[in-house]
């Protein structure tokens, strides 16, 4: 990229920025949560991504980087850096991988319940303090523990947790189904080639199966987790999802009102890991 924009000068400088902004940035976003970078790599791409802007620009490329990375109101173009493309995109990845209940939501499960164990922390938030402390090769042996890394080195905080019982991919199948049937709870779902609203009115096989019924009476079952390749419906999990991309919590259906995390907010504190921990010599 950096040579072609050297040998085509006549490109205008607000067309080669475009350039970059549609090529390097959504092709790093793309590979990037998926490959174990090294830290002298990651480095050598931070420098190319820096030499296309500099080229980009028209540039001399001795120019200080800082004129890039640089705050805008400390006159900088604040460029954004492959750090923090690859944060974005690796929290955006883990955020896919836990949606729905199958294999990538255990493996991840797995994954995070090892970064909490081998850090001492209690969650999220514990274990992104831990590991600004770590080294970037002792964050990548672990893809939630990395992406920990990422958000702590840049200087940020995600408050997020997956695996929370309250949690709607997290609940048990009974109580999912038997909170869908107190709310009732509209889902959409095709039906012989039509689109219809359907809820929740039976739970079978131990919260394995939910009887549905349409708006018109029409009744038939749905599973409740995993992949149906038999009826070719949704399972119920997907089904909530895909209706309501925004509902995750089962006291979003519960307590419509509810704000989550008010109640440790008045309180003023929270359990702290032995990571943090303080103790007596």
């Amino acid at each position: 990229m950096a040579c072609f924009l050297r040998q085509n000068r006549d490109l205008s400088i607000e067309n080669g920025l475009r350039l970059i902004d549609c090529t390097l940035g959504p092709l790093l976003a793309f590979s990037g949560p998926v490959i174990i970078w090294p830290e002298i790599e990651f480095r050598k791409l931070t420098a190319a991504f820096v030499r296309c802007d500099k080229e980009a620009w028209q540039m001399s490329p001795n120019t200080s980087t800082a004129l890039f990375t640089s705050p805008k109101d400390l006159g900088g173009l604040q460029k954004k850096m492959p750090r923090a493309i690859i944060c974005s995109a690796t929290w955006g990845h883990l955020t896919r991988c836990c949606q729905f209940d199958d294999g990538a939501r255990q493996l991840a499960e797995i994954t995070y319940k090892d970064a909490l164990e081998q850090h001492g922390c209690l969650d999220m938030e514990d274990l992104q303090f831990e590991a600004e402390f770590l080294t970037w090769e002792q964050a990548s042996q672990n893809s939630i523990t990395f992406a920990c890394h990422l958000t702590s080195t840049i200087g940020i905080r995600v408050s997020w947790d997956p695996f929370d019982p309250d949690w709607i991919a997290s609940a048990a199948n009974t109580d999912l189904a038997q909170v869908m049937i107190d709310t009732q709870h509209l889902i959409c779902i095709q039906l012989n080639n039509e689109q219809k609203w359907a809820k929740v009115v039976g739970i079978r096989e131990g919260g394995k199966l939910v009887k549905m019924q349409t708006e018109h009476g029409e009744t038939f079952l749905m599973k409740t987790e995993g992949q149906d390749t038999t009826s070719g419906y949704l399972t119920l999990r997907e089904a909530i999802q895909r209706t309501s991309p925004t509902l995750v919590r089962l006291s979003q259906l519960t307590e419509p009102n509810r704000v989550n995390g008010l109640e440790e907010k008045r309180q003023g504190k929270r359990k702290t890991g032995w990571s943090q921990a303080i103790y007596p010599l």
